[in-house]
């Protein structure tokens, strides 16, 4: 789901992220984050 605020110019997105137990998932995240 994407929501566009033309106005403010500002894009607001909802990610799934999705996948079994113990591959990675949070370590990824964590490294996209910082």
């Amino acid at each position: 789901m994407v929501l566009f605020n033309y106005s403010t110019r500002e894009v607001t997105a909802k990610i799934v992220y999705y996948g079994p137990g113990l591959c990675g998932k949070t370590t990824n995240l964590k490294f996209i984050y910082e």
